[in-house]
């Protein structure tokens, strides 16, 4: 009987907005990847499964939810491991457009991660490597991938980098955080992302992005999407359609209120408005 030939089912997309990215989406069986180098920086989380990589003179057994950093031309290579397949979400970063993020984003200009391993355990940093990849593909909520980005990358430099990432010290910014929650609170329509929003108050997106998750205990995007619940839940038990409820409440379609509202509450809006009928 013929072997079966290995298979795999893979997505590739450019990402203008994170990076310049191309991000991959793959599942793969049976598949092998020769010792190899790119020229770009490859920061992948493996989704499913299992995957033998060897970086260097590091090799790892790599399952669902490790981080897998590899800088670019540093040679690598990779195979299924366990049962033969495994799954993941990847993006290929230029160095140039890592660096030119870097000053964007208000932190020191690097065209590297160097990272002290480039095998990562990090339960924090994969979501947000994940939800990078996720948004890109699915999400048209600019505003939360250019934060999740962010979070990302400034993770990387703060609790894996091989030296000193040299992030500016963020103290507390209580008047900004309130003029902020106001800003977003006022406007519930805004469409941002987080460097708009910190041109607005004229500080870098770092900085902003650190002084609220310290201040408020969660981030602008984040506080956005609860107040705009908030103002979404009387509208419901007054009986409005679900529909001109998302849509007088910030919400870009019903399907992403309904997500949403979900994620923050446990139900749905329909759900939830039969409460009260």
């Amino acid at each position: 009987m013929k072997a079966a030939e290995p298979t795999r089912s893979v997505k590739v997309w450019h990402a203008p907005d994170v990076m310049d990215a191309i991000m991959l989406k793959g599942q793969f069986v049976g598949h092998r990847y020769p010792p190899h180098a790119h020229d770009t920086h490859c920061l992948a989380v493996v989704t499913g499964g299992a995957l033998a990589v060897e970086v260097g003179q590091e090799r790892r057994i790599c399952r669902r939810g490790d981080v897998i950093v590899i800088d670019a031309d540093v040679v690598h290579a990779g195979f299924a491991a366990d049962d033969g397949q495994w799954k993941m979400r990847v993006e290929h970063v230029q160095p140039a457009a890592l660096a030119a993020y870097c000053e964007k984003l208000g932190i020191a200009r690097r065209e590297r991660f160097e990272v002290t391993s480039p095998f990562i355990a990090d339960a924090e940093l994969s979501q947000h490597l994940y939800g990078v990849n996720w948004c890109s593909e699915w999400d048209n909520d600019r505003f939360k991938r250019s934060e999740v980005l962010a979070c990302a990358v400034a993770a990387l430099y703060a609790r894996h980098a091989s030296r000193s990432a040299g992030l500016p010290v963020v103290r507390r910014e209580a008047d900004l955080v309130r003029a902020v929650k106001r800003r977003l609170g006022e406007d519930l329509h805004a469409r941002l992302t987080l460097s708009t929003l910190a041109n607005e108050f004229g500080v870098t997106p770092f900085v902003l992005l650190r002084a609220f998750v310290r201040e408020a205990g969660l981030s602008p995007h984040a506080f956005q999407q609860q107040e705009r619940i908030r103002n979404a839940m009387p509208l419901l038990r007054e009986g409005r359609p679900i529909a001109e409820v998302g849509a007088c409440s910030g919400f870009s379609d019903q399907s992403h209120f309904t997500r949403v509202f979900k994620q923050q509450t446990g139900v749905t809006p329909k759900v939830y408005q039969a409460a009260f009928a």
